[in-house]
């Protein structure tokens, strides 16, 4: 745990007989880093979930193995050496804001031209105090909103709960973070250690594109795929450049745009209650300016990376295209987005060491665009098989064999 001068204070009210976080007090530099959360690229959470968080054993979704490929993928496959440093450590276009904070979770990116940010706080009244929920609902705590906030928890006399005062630092907001992409009960699951049951839990969350915000953009690709027969698994698929330059992108996209593209109120986890909390404070001149509300919840690509897709609605219009990987190739990417390189012996020594008999395969081809890759971009937030939830709601065709 950080020492207290670089942390920050929570005090937590639990009810002890039912093992859970029923509300939470904090100060506006407690909510100015929680804010910070969409800032970060999503290659910063993964390497912040790998190095920081205690809880280490839980992945973020399918973005821990798409980022351990590229820290393991030879730098011969990419156009210019710094490409894999820049998605290994990701240029935070927010970088100037995070720096400001008392505990800053992007420290390793030091400010640089590109980045953009506020010049002051993020909450207007920095000593105001504010009502954390256990799913990250947030709300200053007025009169009117805690008494009322506290009535929809059932909590019928406060002082019935157990007070913790809990100092946060790194490592204890990593794990927030963490529990906040997989869970609608981040705080409970970091106050005991993790593994609490939610209600509704995001790895479980069913896919829907009818809430995803695209360009209608009428670029395709195919994808062959290889799905184990038995049970429509999908194990992997051979893809060439233009699909894993897609995949890699994924590591630039700042938390708060990914969330703006793919958001779904139906089934939310904690990091949706916080998005839309930080939208309402925004509305309630809780922020110092619009600007920093579009910072946090609709941030941009860093201007360090070029246009490396046309199927993310996430670039600048006059963002100018480039690549990241070198010559055309081809790539094998596995369910939980694990890239390596062409096929080999080796790749199919590891369908038995998935308990994959060869002879259950079977290639299909999948149709590839936009809508289809938002899907992937929420699959991978939310799943350690990203492919084949992917794939559960996309189109998808048998294998055609050439005419003879």
């Amino acid at each position: 745990m950080e020492t207290p001068d670089k942390s920050v204070q929570l005090k937590v009210f639990v009810d002890k007989k039912k093992k859970k976080v029923m509300l939470a007090e904090a100060d506006g530099d407690f909510i100015d880093i929680l804010s910070s959360f969409f800032t970060l690229p999503l290659g910063t959470i993964a390497r912040l979930s790998e190095k920081h968080a205690t809880s280490k054993e839980i992945k973020v979704g399918s973005l821990t193995s798409l980022y351990e490929s590229v820290a393991n993928l030879n730098e011969n496959h990419f156009s210019y050496g710094p490409d894999k440093d820049l998605l290994v450590n990701p240029t935070n276009p927010s970088a100037s804001f995070c720096q400001k904070l008392k505990v800053n979770l992007d420290e390793k990116n030091p400010i640089t031209p590109s980045a953009t940010g506020s010049q002051g706080d993020v909450v207007r009244f920095n000593l105001s105090s504010f009502i954390i929920t256990d799913d990250l609902n947030v709300v200053p705590a007025t009169l009117d909103t805690s008494i009322s906030l506290i009535n929809s928890l059932g909590v019928e006399n406060i002082n019935l709960l157990e007070k913790r005062i809990m100092h946060f630092g790194l490592e204890e907001f990593s794990d927030l973070l963490k529990w906040s992409l997989l869970t609608n009960n981040p705080l409970t699951n970091l106050v005991f250690g993790g593994g609490m049951p939610c209600s509704s839990c995001a790895t479980n969350s069913i896919l829907r594109n009818s809430d995803l915000i695209s360009s209608n953009s009428d670029k395709t690709m195919t994808l062959k795929s290889l799905v184990q027969k038995s049970n429509k698994k999908l194990i992997c698929a051979q893809v060439e450049n233009p699909f894993v330059e897609l995949l890699f992108s994924f590591l630039t996209i700042p938390l708060g745009a990914a969330i703006h593209l793919i958001k779904d109120d139906s089934s939310p986890s904690g990091i949706t209650n916080l998005y839309n909390s930080v939208s309402l404070l925004g509305d309630g001149k809780y922020l110092n300016s619009e600007n920093v509300k579009t910072m946090l919840l609709c941030p941009k690509v860093s201007d360090d990376f070029l246009r490396v897709t046309d199927l993310l609605p996430v670039y600048e219009v006059n963002k100018r295209a480039g690549h990241f990987l070198k010559e055309k190739v081809q790539f094998i990417v596995f369910n939980d987005l694990e890239v390596i390189g062409s096929p080999s012996i080796a790749t199919f020594s590891k369908f038995n060491t998935l308990g994959v008999p060869v002879g259950d395969l079977e290639v299909l081809e999948v149709s590839f665009g936009e809508q289809e890759a938002l899907l992937l971009l929420k699959a991978s937030l939310t799943s350690t098989s990203a492919l084949t939830d992917f794939l559960n709601v996309s189109r998808k065709k048998p294998k055609v064999e050439p005419s003879t």
